[in-house]
């Protein structure tokens, strides 16, 4: 019984640090596959589509940077 209990504890106290970097991975595996398709896509249509944050300094992105009403695309809005 003391056995259960004390394996109960340390799971609850490790468990939530090793998922919690396990879905900040996961998340950034997933966005770098989804920049590869987007990006065939945007080289195929650069006026229809921006490529955003996959390519900050892509030809595309140059509509969003003009500043317009205070507002305007900047490289750290993709950290």
């Amino acid at each position: 019984m003391k056995y259960l209990i004390f394996l109960s504890i340390l799971t609850i106290i490790v468990f939530p640090k090793t998922a919690e970097n396990e879905t900040i991975d996961l998340v950034q595996e997933e966005f770098i596959k989804f920049c590869k398709v987007y990006m065939v896509y945007v080289n195929k249509y650069p006026m229809h589509f921006a490529a955003g944050c996959c390519d900050f300094n892509h030809a595309s992105n140059n509509r969003q940077k003009i500043e317009y009403l205070g507002d305007k695309f900047e490289k750290k809005e993709c950290v």
